[in-house]
C-alpha cells in the first residue's frame, strides 16, 4: 500500500499568549506533485509545497513527511536558503523525511515554499502492453489542495484506466495525466492502447449414452471490447454458432462411449470500443435463477436506488468477500447474498447487482471470464474452475452501450473505482443474459483427472492475423461464403463486375458459412457465353485479396431451359409442317 503522510511542526511567535492552541486551520497548505517517468518506468518526483500563514503570530519551522510503499533514492530538499534536509530514514520501502526551514516566512498571508525531489526506480510497472502506475495515497488532512501531474513517454500509450477523475493530454513525445486529489482516494493509473493475452484452453468431453450425440463447448468470443484470434482449434468442430447472448458455441459429434480432448489456443486483444447492437433490451430485465427480480425483498431494496451507480455502491457497501469460500463451487444468488452478506464471492456481488439493476428497469447481465490479478488477496479470483472471475454489465442508455463494472474488486481493493472504468485485464469467456447459468465457460469442461485447463499469459507481440479468405460457391440462387479457418472474418468487401455487386460482409464465424443475396441477372443476359463463369473479388481490412472465378448456375440452367424451349418449338414446328404437308398431299 502506498501512503504519504505529512506532519507539520508549528511554532508560535509569542506576543501576548503564553500557551496558545495550534490548529491546522492556522495554515493554508497547497502542494504540486510532478511525476516525470522515463521509458524504463523510473520516475523523478518533485513536490512543491506552499505553506501560507493565516495569522501573524504563527509560522512553520519544520516539516516531516512519511512515504510508504515506494523505495526512494537521490533525495534532495531545498528552500530559498538552500538545503533543508535534516534526516532521511528508509527501511523496507518506508521512508521518513525531516526538513527544517532556513528562512520560514513570518506574518499573516506570508508563504513558505520548498521543494522535495527524489527518484523511484519502478514507479510504472510494465504488464503486457500496458503500464500500471500506483501513486501514494495522501493521508494528511493538513493539505488543503493537492495538484498531481504525471508525465509519461508517448510510447506508454493513451489512458486506459484511472481510479479517480483525471485529465489526459496527448503530446508529441510526452503525454500528461493531471488530477486534483483532495479525497485521499487510492490512485491507480493504467496507460496503454490495448492489452494482449496468449491463451490455451483444454476441454474434455465424454459421451456416456448409448447413442451418438452432439455436444457444444463455449470458446472465447469476439465482443464489443475484445477481439480473438485462434491459431488452432483441434480437432476442428463441426461448426460454430452464436447464441442470442453473443456466445460462441463449437459443436462436436461423439459416438457412444467416446472421449474427446479439445485444445484451442490463440490470442485475445482487449480494450476495443466496437459498436454495440441494442435490439430487444427487454430480455435483460426478466427473472432468472439467481436473479429473483420480482421478489418483494429485492423490490423493496431497489425502491431507493435510482441509478446504476447507486446500485453499485449499495452492493459494494453491503457485501463482504469471504476468502474461505474461494474453492467452493456453490453459487448462492442475490437473495442469499442479501441475507448472508459476509459470505459472498464475485458471483454474489454480480448476481446482486444484476438483480437490482433489472428491478429498476436497467438491462443487466453477468460476464464470466478471466481477470488478470497479480495479488489474489487484493483482487481475488475463484480457484474452483481454474482462474475464473465474474462481473456484471449494465446497459447505459445515455452512451447507448454496455458498460462493465467490478464491484468485487472495488470492495477487496478498499476503494479503487471499478465503476467509472474497467481495466484492460478482463477477458469475456461467456455472457449470461437470457440464461443465468448457461453456457458453461471454458474451464468447466473437465474430467475427474484434469488439473489446469486454462493457461493465460501476457503476450509480447501481436500475432499477424494473416489467414485464408472464405471460399465462394453458389447455393441455389444465393451465394455461399465458407470460412474453413479457426478465425472469424470481419468487414469483407465482396464485389463482382459481372453482377454489378459491391457489398460489405460484416462477419463470418470460424468454421462457418454465410449466405448472401446477390443481384439477379436477366434471363437473356445470363445466356451470354461470357457469363458461364462469374469472377468475384473478396478483400479484407488487411488488404488481402482473393479473386475467385466459379461457374454461374443460372447460365447453365437458363441455357438448358432455352434449349428445351427451342427443341419444343422446333418439334412443334416440325409436327405442324408435317401435318400441313400431309394434308396437302391428300
Amino acid at each position: 500500500m502506498l501512503i504519504l503522510n505529512m506532519f507539520l511542526c508549528l511554532f508560535l511567535m509569542f506576543f501576548f499568549f503564553k500557551t496558545p492552541t495550534l490548529a491546522l486551520s492556522d495554515f493554508t497548505i497547497n502542494e504540486n506533485i510532478e511525476y516525470l517517468l522515463n521509458l524504463s518506468g523510473q520516475a523523478t518526483v518533485t513536490h512543491q509545497i506552499d505553506i501560507t500563514n493565516n495569522f501573524s503570530q504563527i509560522y512553520p519551522k519544520e516539516y516531516q513527511i512519511q512515504i510508504q510503499g515506494l523505495p526512494l533514492s537521490d533525495l534532495n530538499a531545498t528552500d530559498d536558503g538552500g538545503n533543508i534536509l535534516t534526516n532521511f530514514l528508509s527501511q523496507n520501502d518506508s521512508s521518513q523525511i525531516k526538513l527544517k526551514f532556513n528562512q520560514p516566512k513570518v506574518g499573516k498571508n506570508q508563504t513558505t515554499t520548498f521543494k522535495l525531489i527524489y527518484r523511484v526506480p519502478e514507479l510504472a510497472k510494465h504488464k503486457g502492453k500496458t503500464w500500471e502506475i500506483s501513486l501514494p495515497q495522501l493521508t494528511d488532512s493538513a493539505l488543503n489542495n493537492t495538484q498531481i501531474t504525471l508525465k509519461t513517454p508517448s510510447d506508454f500509450g493513451t489512458l486506459s484506466f484511472a481510479s479517480v477523475p483525471v485529465k489526459f493530454q496527448e503530446g508529441l513525445n510526452q503525454n500528461t495525466v493531471s488530477l486534483q486529489n483532495n479525497s485521499h482516494s487510492k490512485i491507480l493509473i493504467i496507460l496503454g492502447n490495448y492489452q494482449l493475452f496468449d491463451f490455451k484452453l483444454n476441454y474434455s468431453l465424454k459421451n456416456n449414452t448409448s447413442s451418438t450425440i452432439t455436444s457444444e463447448i463455449a470458446i472465447i468470443p469476439d465482443t464489443y471490447s475484445q477481439s480473438v484470434y485462434y491459431q488452432s482449434i483441434s480437432p476442428s468442430p463441426l461448426g460454430i454458432r452464436v447464441d442470442p447472448d453473443g456466445n460462441w458455441l463449437a459443436s462436436y459429434e461423439l459416438k457412444s462411449g467416446e472421449e474427446l480432448n479439445i485444445i484451442a489456443d490463440g490470442q485475445v486483444k482487449t480494450g476495443l470500443h466496437l459498436p454495440v447492437e441494442t435490439t430487444n433490451l427487454e430480455k435483460y430485465l426478466s427473472d432468472q435463477t439467481f436473479w429473483p427480480v420480482s421478489d418483494p425483498q429485492i423490490q423493496d431494496i431497489s425502491r431507493n436506488l435510482n441509478s446504476s451507480r447507486a446500485i453499485y455502491n449499495y452492493v459494494v457497501d453491503t457485501l463482504n468477500y469471504n476468502y474461505d469460500r474461494l474453492n467452493s463451487s456453490g453459487r448462492l444468488g442475490a437473495l442469499a447474498a442479501i441475507n448472508d452478506p459476509n459470505n459472498s464471492l464475485c458471483t454474489e456481488f454480480t448476481d446482486l447487482f444484476v438483480t437490482l439493476a433489472r428491478a429498476k428497469n436497467i438491462p443487466a447481465r453477468e460476464i464470466e471470464g478471466f481477470a488478470y490479478s497479480n495479488n489474489p488477496k487484493i483482487k481475488p479470483i475463484s480457484l474452483q474452475n481454474d482462474v475464473l472471475h465474474a462481473w456484471p454489465e449494465y446497459y447505459d442508455s445515455t452512451s447507448k452501450t454496455w458498460k462493465a463494472v467490478d464491484p468485487t474488486w472495488e470492495k477487496t481493493t478498499n476503494g479503487i473505482d471499478y465503476f467509472s472504468d474497467l481495466d484492460l485485464n478482463h477477458i469475456t469467456f461467456v455472457t449470461h443474459g437470457l440464461d443465468s447459468q448457461n453456457p458453461l465457460p471454458p474451464g468447466s469442461y473437465r474430467n475427474e483427472f484434469s488439473e489446469k485447463s486454462i493457461a493465460i499469459s501476457f503476450a509480447t507481440e501481436e500475432i499477424k492475423t494473416v489467414t485464408a479468405l472464405p471460399l465462394i460457391a453458389f447455393k441455389n440462387d444465393r451465394l455461399l461464403l465458407q470460412n474453413y479457418t479457426p478465425n472469424s472474418q470481419k468487414n469483407l468487401l465482396l464485389s463482382s463486375t459481372n453482377l454489378s455487386l459491391n457489398q460489405t460482409i460484416d462477419y463470418i464465424l470460424p468454421y462457418s458459412s454465410k449466405e448472401i443475396t446477390i443481384p439477379k441477372m436477366s434471363f437473356w443476359k445470363s445466356l451470354s457465353s461470357r457469363h458461364q463463369k462469374i469472377t468475384f473479388t473478396l478483400k479484407n481490412t488487411e488488404e488481402q485479396v482473393s479473386v475467385q472465378t466459379i461457374n454461374y448456375p443460372p447460365h447453365f440452367i437458363n441455357l438448358g431451359i432455352s434449349i428445351i424451349i427451342g427443341l419444343i418449338i422446333l418439334t412443334t414446328s416440325g409436327i405442324i409442317i408435317t401435318s400441313l404437308t400431309h394434308e396437302k398431299n391428300t
